[in-house]
């Protein structure tokens, strides 16, 4: 079984260089290799650029759209120990041990 063709993304694909050799000149062999890296270039630096006009959540988001654990939860998880203790109330729980036939 073949493996798919791999497809572009963006767009059609890249034209065939031509290259002319005239009596031990050649032309067009350095300039098409130059245009193909200039293109290059330009998608990765548009794709960098994209990354740092990503929108980012303000100081006043919700905790949770942030990521970060709200007061409420820190709260049940500390418990009495909240501002008195770096130590949790509630500890996360354990899972259950198996035991195996002796």
């Amino acid at each position: 079984m073949r493996a798919p063709a791999p497809q572009r993304i963006s767009g059609s694909g890249p034209q065939p260089c031509v290259i002319v050799d005239i009596a031990g000149t050649r032309a067009g062999h350095l300039d098409c290799a130059t245009g193909r890296l200039q293109e290059a270039a330009r998608a990765a630096q548009a794709e960098s650029r994209a990354g740092l006009e990503a929108p980012t959540p303000g100081a006043g988001s919700p905790d949770v759209q942030v990521g970060v654990a709200h007061q409420a939860a820190t709260r049940l998880r500390m418990g009495d120990a909240l501002g008195r203790s770096v130590h949790p109330e509630r500890p996360n729980s354990r899972p259950p041990t198996t035991r195996g036939p002796r």
